[in-house]
């Protein structure tokens, strides 16, 4: 049983650029102490978010926390009765994630999914380096992930939700963004914790493999003084303020570096997922998320 998205790993040429954007615009805190990765820490965690030296930005791993190492056994097992691959982490590869030891096999779109029980370098309070109150974290993990699975939707949903265990939050269908273009579908998927989805598949394709990820502030305010800063900074955004119709969501969303994407939000649903049941959706917002041409 999956606990929470635990830790998300980035390839990136510019550990810099990440540097500057993950302290100096997001609020989070810097945890490496060498220069060839940036470790971004939002919580008591050691990280949240690795970025590790590469040829290019592109997501290089999806990091599950396991409820127990009894789960987390359970997991490799259902995976190889799955016909997956199994891939043991090495002891760099652990050191480096901050876990007692992970395996990992590869989703239909190709990415790597690692899964691990046992967390180490906790406990650290966060502390802002521009007073950002805090994330919302704990059970709950990481905010949200999206990723694309174009080409392979279908196998790569079943393969997150009948081999993986996760659940259906929200079915989102949306209209050709232009004449002669597929229409838009992102399924919104859950785990073992309140948080209304902590993975989404999208069907249409993104250079980085990321669609987005998302980062849910504590105060509604600092996801305001966030989007100053973004504005003051120079980043580009990818839309506007908005509130989302099935998480509830009150965010925005900017163009990190390498052209991932980031939404900074607040107030996303909690649910109780054993009297609540999956929703079908054809509008995305109450209002806002005007989609921005980047310059």
């Amino acid at each position: 049983m999956i606990a929470n998205l635990g830790y998300v790993v980035l390839s990136s040429a510019d550990l810099a650029q990440w540097r500057r954007f993950g302290t100096e615009t997001i609020g989070a805190m810097n945890a490496s102490e060498t220069d060839d990765r940036v470790a971004l820490k939002i919580d008591e965690h050691p990280f949240r978010v690795l970025i590790l030296s590469g040829d290019a930005d592109r997501l290089a791993a999806i990091g599950w926390e396991m409820v127990s190492s009894d789960q987390l056994d359970a997991m490799r097992l259902k995976c190889a009765d799955a016909g997956l691959p199994i891939c043991e982490g090495t002891a760099d590869e652990a050191d480096a994630r901050c876990v007692t030891n992970f395996f990992w096999v590869s989703d239909p779109a190709g990415n790597r999914v690692e899964f691990y029980h046992g967390r180490t370098g906790c406990g650290e309070p966060f502390t802002s380096p521009i007073c950002v109150g805090g994330f919302v974290t704990g059970e709950m993990g990481l905010g949200h992930l999206v990723i694309s699975a174009a080409g392979v939707f279908d196998e790569t949903h079943a393969f997150y939700t009948r081999v993986l265990g996760l659940g259906d939050s929200d079915d989102l269908t949306l209209p050709p963004p232009a004449e002669g273009a597929p229409e838009m579908r992102v399924r919104f998927l859950h785990v073992d914790n309140p948080r209304h989805h902590s993975l989404a598949l999208f069907n249409l394709p993104s250079p980085t493999g990321v669609v987005h990820l998302m980062f849910e502030m504590t105060e509604m305010d600092d996801v305001g003084r966030c989007l100053d800063r973004v504005n003051a900074q120079g980043w580009s955004l990818m839309a506007s303020l908005g509130r989302h119709c099935n998480d509830d969501m009150f965010s925005f969303y900017v163009i990190g570096p390498g052209g991932v994407p980031f939404e900074i939000g607040h107030g996303g649903l909690q649910v109780d997922w054993s009297t609540t049941e999956p929703t079908v959706s054809t509008v995305p917002d109450y209002w806002g998320h005007q989609y921005q041409v980047a310059t």
